[in-house]
């Protein structure tokens, strides 16, 4: 089987039990230090990657989904790919990336867009707990992709090129034609298979290309800010490094009740109050620990922490370094 790997688990109830899916993993043993290697069945890390003999289309050098409950080190290593543009849709969690040096927020509901050859990968070259899909998908310098005209491919491939935001909000169907995309390859290859996984691939390209376009177009009108979230958003500047903020004081302070913010919030910017509170303690937490010498343990109390344990377990689960790691990373750079 060489690098092909069978697994029953992970396959989140589609399959029936029993059914073994060839699912093809990086071929590096976790002696080389290959992360995903040392991922591979372990519990908190599913994942289905299709490549090589196991994909069932040419055009997709590598496609897959997974889920992750832990963060793990190592797996987004900085790296480029000659001539592929890299879809990612995020299900839920976020991600923190970067992009020929530019630093981005990847997070619930959102697509995710590197063109070829931009040197991309996570922070601290991590996998923060998430579940997401990605592709990758040549589109021929000239000629045509199958079943598609050469107008069309080179009509769809300027399309992708001229992409003025690289992250924006896809539509459900975004994660529906995925989820297609993933089923076919349940099957195995058949010429069903095949046939219903390309049309999922033009259907996910065109939805993908319209949101943009859609919200390209709507950030040239007046924007329609919602007045409540970013006023939750200026008070909870103020309050970020408290132990204790309580939902029903935030809510008191813009006039919604706790139900009515928690909902608008999380649909506005992707976080639970909590989950952006933690955001912003740990993003200051990089600052000080790359940036001073400040003891560990008044960090933490400083940044609302209840104690140096609890401050290095949530550390070390947005970035897969403890606190002291961290530091010394950055020491040496």
């Amino acid at each position: 089987m060489s690098n092909i790997e069978l697994y029953q688990h992970g396959l989140r109830g589609r399959v029936p039990a029993g059914t073994l899916i060839g699912v093809k993993r990086i071929s590096l043993s976790p002696s080389e230090g290959d992360p995903w290697a040392k991922s591979t069945g372990q519990r908190g890390y599913v994942r289905e990657t299709y490549e090589g003999t196991s994909q069932l289309l040419p055009e997709l050098p590598i496609f897959g989904w997974l889920r992750f409950h832990s963060t793990l080190p190592g797996a987004l290593r900085p790296d480029r790919h000659a001539d592929t543009f890299e879809i990612h849709y995020m299900v839920r969690g976020h991600l923190r990336w970067q992009v020929e040096g530019e630093e981005y927020e990847f997070s619930t509901g959102r697509v995710f867009i590197v063109r070829p050859n931009e040197l991309h990968g996570g922070d601290e070259g991590s996998i923060q707990p998430c579940e997401h899909y990605w592709l990758r998908i040549r589109f021929p310098a000239e000629g045509a992709l199958p079943s598609l005209t050469t107008r069309e491919t080179q009509d769809m491939r300027n399309a992708y090129e001229h992409m003025v935001n690289r992250t924006f909000t896809g539509s459900p169907e975004v994660k529906d034609f995925l989820e297609r995309l993933l089923e076919e390859h349940h099957q195995g290859p058949s010429e069903q298979a095949v046939l219903m996984a390309r049309s999922m691939l033009h259907a996910l390209l065109i939805t993908i290309l319209r949101d943009h376009n859609r919200q390209q177009q709507a950030a040239e009108q007046p924007p329609l800010v919602s007045w409540h979230v970013r006023r939750t958003l200026e008070w909870l500047e103020g309050k970020i490094f408290e132990s204790e903020v309580r939902l029903d004081a935030v809510a008191s302070n813009v006039g919604l009740s706790p139900a009515g913010l928690r909902a608008r919030f999380k649909a506005e910017t992707g976080y639970t109050l909590h989950e952006y509170l933690i955001h912003r303690r740990v993003q200051e937490a990089h600052r000080r620990l790359s940036g001073t010498d400040e003891d560990i343990t008044n960090i933490a109390h400083r940044l609302g922490f209840s104690s140096s344990q609890y401050f290095a377990t949530v550390f070390r689960r947005e970035t897969g370094m403890t606190p002291g790691e961290y530091r010394q990373s950055h020491l040496k750079s």
